[in-house]
């Protein structure tokens, strides 16, 4: 009778252990959202830290570290949290599953490299080497993370196994992510429109993190630790 006993001890560890990480995906969510909010109160009365003409040498490197940090710790938190969606998405044993989880740690790690690479570029002797590893970084995390949620979205609704308290909020970080990639572009316009478009995008971004990260606090996201060999 003790492998039964043991195996149910096993899963009933690996479920506790799921949760938590699920917890930990939340207050990387919480700490996400008011860096995303962040961004629309930079974009519309931030000063200017660098200059607006190649090679873009930095003017404030005090505003310029606090404006990037902010930037990349959003990245960064949003790949921390997004790592434990496909738990709630799909099982973990599946292929696809894998792939998503692959994603969220290059994003993850692109991020934090971004984040090095801020520091670097306060340094004039390697100030535009610097600068150009962290743009690419940063826009290469965006674009990682936009593909892992959304394979994530996908998973959530192509399974059916995934609740509507995992679908909505995944579903909405992946659209929010992808409108946040095209309105960083309309933010560089002199376009009015598109910089306000920017500001809405982040505010969007900032609320789609939150209800993310209630929803892994709230302890009722269905989660699934098992493989397919034990389904």
């Amino acid at each position: 009778m003790s492998p039964p006993v043991t195996l149910v001890g096993l899963r009933n560890r690996s479920t506790t252990h799921t949760r938590e990480r699920l917890r930990l995906s939340s207050v990387a969510a919480y700490l996400a959202a008011p860096l995303w909010a962040l961004q629309a109160v930079i974009w519309l009365g931030g000063p200017k830290v660098q200059e607006a003409v190649p090679p873009y040498t930095i003017t404030k490197p005090l505003h310029f570290a606090l404006f990037w940090f902010s930037i990349a710790g959003a990245v960064a938190f949003s790949a921390a949290a997004a790592g434990e969606i496909p738990r709630a998405s799909q099982r973990l044993g599946s292929r696809p599953s894998w792939w998503a989880r692959l994603l969220a740690r290059i994003a993850l790690c692109s991020a934090t490299a971004a984040t090095i690479a801020t520091v670097a570029a306060l340094i004039p002797a390697v100030q535009g080497v610097a600068l150009t590893l962290m743009t690419g970084l940063l826009n290469g995390a965006l674009v990682v993370l936009a593909l892992h949620l959304g394979l994530c979205a996908f998973l959530s609704w192509r399974g059916r196994t995934a609740s509507r308290l995992t679908r909505m909020p995944v579903t909405a970080a992946a659209a929010a992510t992808v409108a946040m990639i095209v309105a960083t572009l309309a933010s560089g316009s002199d376009s009015v429109v598109g910089l306000y478009v920017a500001v809405a995008v982040a505010l969007l971004n900032g609320a789609a993190w939150f209800i993310w990260g209630k929803a892994a606090a709230n302890g009722r996201l269905r989660v699934h630790t098992l493989s397919k060999a034990r389904s």
